[in-house]
């Protein structure tokens, strides 16, 4: 069934017509969550409140993107949320680690192999999911701009930007901390 005859549908209280939504983009909604947060349970908890978000919302669903782009735009919200969440705690954490004392050199001392993955995480959040929309879910520029709710030059700016920065650190193979 057409995607729009679906929404329609859902739109009407056919629960049939959202869970099939839900099937059909829940895999790409993970996809992009997981190169965004790199954490299985959080990923599963901000797929299942973004879809949970959608059913609540579907009767504001205008229609002016795709299904697919306005349920893009939650995800990324709510990553940016739990991401945010993150670092609080992290914070917090460190506040309480600098007082220990645990007989151990500095984690910044320990030798470790960088991958592109692990680089890539290094990145700031406005990086990384627009690194990730691009070449990990293969949107085009304008594609990106309307899911991030940014105009097209941010994008390719930030696309040119996050790839200098992974050259840079691939190339120079430095320790960065995670």
């Amino acid at each position: 069934m057409p995607e729009k005859n679906l929404i329609a549908a859902a739109q009407s209280g056919d629960s049939d017509a959202f869970t099939q939504l839900v099937q059909r983009y829940s895999s790409d909604a993970y996809r992009t969550a997981y190169m965004v947060l790199h954490d299985r349970e959080d990923v599963e908890d901000v797929v299942q409140e973004a879809f949970l978000t959608c059913y609540r919302k579907i009767n504001t669903f205008r229609m002016d993107s795709s299904f697919k782009t306005w349920l893009y735009r939650i995800v990324v919200n709510l990553c940016y949320d739990r991401i945010r969440k993150r670092s609080r705690e992290r914070a917090a954490f460190q506040r309480v680690s600098i007082n220990m004392k645990t007989g151990y050199r500095d984690m910044s001392d320990i030798e470790k192999r960088i991958d592109l993955k692990e680089v890539i995480a290094t990145l700031n959040p406005d990086y990384r999911i627009t690194l990730t929309l691009y070449y990990g879910m293969d949107f085009s520029v304008q594609k990106v701009a309307e899911v991030l709710g940014i105009p097209v030059g941010t994008v390719k700016s930030r696309l040119n930007s996050a790839r200098n920065l992974l050259k840079e650190r691939l190339e120079r193979g430095h320790k960065y901390a995670l």
